[in-house]
């Protein structure tokens, strides 16, 4: 902390009100964005996100299953990431940074090694290019995720 002039008196205004007399919104701020909580993100989530999850992910990176270490029900456990194949931790997601995520490197199938969901049978079972567009524009906006977490679509 810098020093004080003479006669200055010391006091603390919370952030808050100094951002509020300023005009300043911290609720869409980079800042605010980067922990992933935004409202148009949150909605974006919501609309295209979760049921992609839900449906190609959980079951097997969820609550009851976690293959390669990753669950992805919630955001903290998608940004913890998962396990490589020598046990080491493992970044699935760089929030901001699709060409850094390996999440979006997976769902593109351009790494045999490597394709989200996995072949079946050697059919492939990869998702749209637009659940691709999707998913590749919500690590844009930071991973946004909702309050809840994630539940597997149950598969007759």
């Amino acid at each position: 902390m810098g020093r004080l002039s003479k006669g200055m008196k010391s006091s603390v205004i919370p952030a808050a009100v100094t951002f509020a007399i300023f005009g300043i919104s911290l609720r869409n701020s980079p800042a605010r964005a980067a922990d992933g909580a935004n409202p148009e993100g949150m909605k974006f989530f919501e609309a295209k996100i979760r049921p992609i999850l839900a449906q190609t992910c959980v079951n097997c990176h969820g609550e009851e299953k976690q293959k390669g270490g990753l669950r992805m029900d919630t955001r903290e456990n998608l940004l913890k990431g998962g396990k490589d194949d020598n046990d080491k931790p493992q970044q699935v997601v760089v929030p901001g940074n699709p060409e850094k995520s390996l999440i979006i490197e997976a769902v593109n199938y351009k790494n045999e090694d490597i394709q989200m969901p996995p072949p079946k049978k050697n059919v492939s079972q990869k998702l749209t290019d637009e659940q691709i567009k999707d998913l590749t524009q919500w690590v844009k906006m930071g991973v946004p995720y909702g309050d809840k977490p994630v539940e597997a679509v149950k598969k007759e």
